[in-house]
């Protein structure tokens, strides 16, 4: 009768420590602060423009030529890029 009672608390304390290792995992990249540590973490991404820090899973999808505001930079660019001229922004060359 003991054993079963040892069994069962044995049991529960697994699931307990076993699902605060998966918070643990969860929260794992935004408890990195430092920039570069961030990056080195395959799992996660740093998100400065937002002000936001590290942040889990895949960064999203961006526009590389959108950071550039003048038409110079924009057809000296080397990630393919294209100036749009009626919407006076830089944008990338479709394929």
């Amino acid at each position: 009768m003991r054993s079963g009672i040892h069994a069962i608390c044995l049991a529960f304390v697994a699931l307990y420590f076993g699902s605060t290792l998966l918070k643990a995992e969860e929260v794992r990249c935004q408890a990195i602060r430092d920039s570069a540590r961030c990056a080195a973490q395959p799992e996660c991404w740093y998100d400065a423009p937002n002000n936001k820090g590290c942040q889990p899973g895949p960064a999203p999808a961006s526009d590389r030529c959108m950071s550039h505001s003048s038409e110079s930079v924009c057809k000296t660019s080397s990630f393919g890029c294209a100036w749009n001229a009626g919407e006076e922004k830089c944008v990338t060359k479709a394929p």
